[in-house]
């Protein structure tokens, strides 16, 4: 892994206990099976951590399990549509500037260790994450922004500065994103019981129903259900 964070660092499991406190033992359990979904329909982590980013800007939120479910797969579907138009954008027009690499111009840095959370080279739990300003253009824009409120000017914390005060931000990161495989493959061999699995694969295919139901109404072509390899 590089020594520069691009955006959408953050583990989407994390995030997603964080932001609705989804910490108890039953939802680690729907977490996981979430992730065997999302990882069997070809879901990255920062297409998934945009959709759980996004489901906090809704109105109503979403409370109970089922709802979420349904939100971060509408979600993702958005996402989908999106892209779908941007690369058709990009095929029509060659003369879109590069981005930034690190933010996507976006102008933060996200999922980097919370400094409240960082001992010296350790991240302590509950690791939580923070963002900080790009040091590309869009990133002083907003600095500048936030510094020239007329009302609660604020100061920014820059990656440059993070960096300072966190040197061992990308080891931490990368002992997390292994904690977290190697937490995922122990819950698989206890948990992992052909009783859920069969709960996941009937999810599967109930949202697979949903989406063929969709592509028929849109004329596109649709595709047999997904399911996950035993």
């Amino acid at each position: 892994m590089s020594a520069i964070v691009p955006a959408g660092q953050t583990l989407w499991l994390d995030l997603f206990q964080g932001l609705f406190q989804a910490n108890t033992p039953a939802w680690g359990q729907t977490l996981f099976a979430w992730g065997q979904l999302f990882h069997a329909e070809g879901r990255s982590n920062s297409e998934l951590v945009s959709a759980v980013y996004a489901i906090t800007r809704r109105n109503p939120m979403p409370q109970f399990p089922t709802q979420f479910l349904e939100a971060l797969r509408d979600e993702l579907r958005q996402q989908d549509r999106s892209m779908s138009a941007q690369a058709e954008s990009r095929r029509l027009d060659d003369t879109i500037p590069v981005q930034c690499d690190m933010c996507s111009d976006s102008g933060w840095v996200c999922g980097l260790p919370h400094l409240s959370s960082v001992w010296g080279p350790e991240w302590r739990k509950p690791r939580t994450t923070m963002a900080v300003t790009c040091f590309c253009a869009a990133g002083e824009q907003l600095n500048a922004r936030a510094a020239g409120r007329q009302t609660d000017p604020k100061s920014l914390m820059s990656f440059i500065r993070y960096s300072s005060k966190n040197p061992h931000y990308q080891t931490q990161m990368d002992t997390r994103a292994v904690e977290v495989n190697a937490e995922l493959k122990t819950h698989e061999q206890e948990k992992g019981a052909p009783q859920w699995r069969a709960t996941v694969e009937a999810m599967l295919r109930r949202y697979q129903n949903v989406d063929d139901r969709a592509e028929d109404e849109s004329g596109q072509d649709t595709s047999g259900p997904i399911r996950l390899r035993a």
